[in-house]
């Protein structure tokens, strides 16, 4: 499914915007994922700075 994402030329940063924590029922798991997403975030913001 990924791999078809990107071949559909969306970006990386394009990528990580369909994910939406709120939809993932499991707590602990929607709370892992939003903690790897703001890492993501932080560490685009040192590449690009």
């Amino acid at each position: 499914m990924t791999q078809n994402l990107i071949s559909k030329n969306f970006s990386e940063l394009d990528l990580l915007q369909t994910i939406e924590p709120k939809g993932i029922a499991d707590e602990s798991m929607r709370h892992t994922v939003e903690l790897l997403l703001n890492l993501i975030k932080q560490l685009q913001s040192k590449v690009k700075g």
